[in-house]
């Protein structure tokens, strides 16, 4: 399969599950810019395993409507979104304090919102556009001290 020419978006494309997006993606001709939260060396290892796969990448430490909006103000257009960002703060329910439940939800529900809100402007107005919204098996089986992170999955 060949993305040649085609503009992904991947938030949380530093680590894990969105690096091996991010270099699959890159792997497969696509232009990549990924959303980073803070770990600056490791954005700068995922733009270079994505430069080795052939396809320059960039991480950006954005706000969602700052990211999408400078991508398609660069490149024109946003083909592929992958919401993959995500973070935990793990507590029994009875000991979760507020502001923890709030941020998972705000980063791993509000910001998929968000971004697929702002992509689904420019992908109508040209007419193609795909986007992948990454789950977990908690959000269908539960797991201790995890509530908030099940709720927003």
């Amino acid at each position: 399969m060949s993305l040649e020419g085609k503009i992904a978006v991947v938030t949380g494309g530093s680590r894990g599950i969105g690096r091996a997006v991010c270099l699959e993606l890159a792997r497969q001709g696509a232009a990549v810019v990924f959303s980073y939260a803070g770990n600056t060396a490791a954005a700068r290892e995922t733009e270079a395993a994505c430069a080795a796969q052939g396809r320059p990448a960039r991480g950006v430490r954005a706000a969602v409507k700052a990211l999408l909006d400078g991508v398609v103000k660069e490149f024109g257009r946003i083909d592929i979104l992958v919401n993959n960002a995500g973070i935990t703060r793990d507590d029994l329910v009875m000991r979760m304090k507020e502001e923890d439940f709030d941020a998972v939800l705000a980063t791993n529900l509000k910001g998929a919102f968000l971004c697929c809100k702002t992509a689904a402007r420019t992908m109508i107005k040209q007419r193609f556009g795909r986007v992948v919204n990454v789950s977990s098996v908690v959000g269908l089986r539960g797991n201790a001290g995890q509530s908030n992170y099940a709720a927003s999955k």
